[in-house]
């Protein structure tokens, strides 16, 4: 009837990107069990027979271990690239940014977005790989054979430039439409390969994730989404749009060229502050220990950057290089792991105050702080359409919460919310059945032992649509427990 991970009480999740450091299924599969709880496919990079071949081997792995794997596709978004070549930029030298192709024996490079060369002045600073490198626009000219104009640019900052990488011109709105074609066509792809997640880039407002989500609607798409916050202009417009999605990311790599690197904390305070208060998923992604993609351990910095985040309570904390192509992608796991699990070690126990709009939240809320007050060891929901452990996660409880799935969408959906530990059940009317089915399991996994409470939340009649409607308070072998349970002490309630 049952069916649990290897659960480990972890709050914060890791969400790693795959790569082809991970194509060994061995390696994969020590990514997981060292506590890689989801996944991320980017769909800026490889092909379809790539990302096909990556969801089957994540699928495989997940089901060889046994346990939820949740898996994020991220889509390319409006963004401006450089072509599949490799160019070496020295500085002071001169280059020209051109439609495609480019050509490295000419100091031609090619660009994603021939438009761009009607919105750059002379003198514009345009950066290259997420900042690394810096060019400045002089002039336009004419390509040969009237191939076109390009922009003839000097080199501030050299360095190599590798295929496919990203093209910023700080302050410009480059107008691109926020779902391309490749968007489009990626998408009807995700409505039938099986994704949990979908990550939104390049989001400048509300109306822009209402967009992606109207056109998901014609594909019967329903995944949630997570709108990435990498601009000047998603910062501005904050509150709509993380009304608007399910999730928000805040994608450090862009952010950290639109922005000034001092402002980068506070924003990502503030994001994650207000998606806490709206009840959505968090994620912080970029350079968390970027250090590792080619060294056994990280800088004291990233170790810091890393504890700040689970401090913090977010969702999930990203990896990105560091498992998709890095030398330790398993050693990096299991730093992080252990750095979140420390971390939190010294969280005091409280519950956020959160004012969710859906009815059921007072439920949920009600059922946490019976937990906390009566000396719970878990709380587990049983939960139908994945409503209730997104609302449990928001309020940041100490608590392990299980979720108890009857569907294998919402089952892996879960494994990117705080504190929750999913489980697969079958559908079984009689509540007490099913009580005592998970009260078995619970013990055979030793999250339980006799005389332990779990506090139940449920729909009643159970399985139907009714929503999440009761609590129930359950003694571990009740007939044979004295009752005699050790207090966990009053929660502690924080207001944001």
């Amino acid at each position: 009837m049952l069916s649990f991970p290897d659960m480990k009480p972890r709050r914060s999740k890791i969400l790693a990107t795959m790569g082809p450091a991970l194509e060994d299924p061995a390696i994969l599969e020590r990514v997981m069990s060292a506590g890689a709880n989801a996944f991320r496919i980017n769909f800026s990079h490889g092909s379809r027979e790539q990302h096909i071949r990556y969801l089957d081997l994540i699928r495989t792995a997940a089901k060889k271990l046994k346990r939820p794997c949740g898996i994020l596709a991220d889509l390319m978004g409006p963004k401006v690239r450089v072509d599949a070549r490799e160019y070496q930029l020295e500085n002071g030298s001169e280059m020209a940014l051109v439609a495609r192709p480019g050509d490295p024996s000419r100091a031609e490079i090619g660009i994603s977005y021939p438009g761009l060369v009607e919105l750059v002045a002379p003198g514009q600073r345009i950066l290259l790989d997420d900042g690394k490198l810096e060019i400045r626009a002089d002039r336009l000219a004419k390509r040969d054979k009237g191939a076109g104009r390009k922009i003839i640019c000097r080199v501030i900052r050299g360095g190599i430039l590798k295929p496919n990488k990203s093209l910023n011109v700080p302050g410009v709105s480059l107008g691109l439409p926020i779902l391309s074609k490749k968007d489009k066509e990626d998408l009807r792809f995700i409505a039938t390969a099986g994704f949990d997640w979908v990550a939104a880039s390049f989001i400048g407002h509300g109306d822009d994730v209402r967009t992606i989500k109207k056109f998901m609607e014609t594909l019967d798409l329903s995944i949630p989404v997570v709108a990435k916050v990498e601009s000047a202009e998603a910062v501005e417009n904050l509150r709509g749009i993380i009304e608007a999605a399910e999730g928000v990311m805040v994608a450090r790599g862009d952010l950290g060229v639109e922005l000034d690197l001092e402002m980068i904390p506070t924003v990502q305070r503030d994001v994650v502050m207000l998606a806490r208060e709206l009840g959505k998923v968090t994620i912080i992604a970029t350079q968390m220990l970027e250090s590792m993609t080619s060294s056994a351990r990280p800088s004291r910095a990233e170790v810091t950057d890393v504890s700040t985040a689970a401090l913090a309570r977010v969702d999930s904390l990203m990896l990105s290089g560091e498992t998709a192509t890095g030398m330790y992608p398993v050693e990096t796991v299991e730093m992080m792991d252990r750095i979140i699990r420390t971390t939190e070690e010294n969280l005091d126990e409280e519950i956020v105050g959160i004012s969710h709009p859906e009815t059921i939240a007072l439920v949920c809320e009600a059922g946490l702080y019976l937990a906390a007050n009566s000396g719970a060891k878990l709380l587990v929901a049983i939960s139908t359409h994945g409503t209730t452990p997104r609302i449990l996660s928001s309020y940041r409880g100490n608590i392990p919460v299980v979720v108890a799935c009857l569907n294998a969408e919402v089952y892996q959906r879960s494994t990117l919310y705080y504190s929750v530990l999913p489980s697969m059940i079958k559908a079984v009317r009689n509540p007490e059945l099913v009580f005592r089915k998970l009260e078995s399991e619970l013990k055979a996994k030793g999250l339980v032992d006799t005389g332990d409470v779990i506090i139940f939340t449920f729909g009643h009649p159970i399985h139907t649509k009714l929503g999440t409607n009761s609590i129930r308070r359950w003694v571990v072998d009740a007939s044979s427990s004295s009752g005699k349970l050790k207090s966990r002490g009053s929660a502690k309630r924080k207001k944001i």
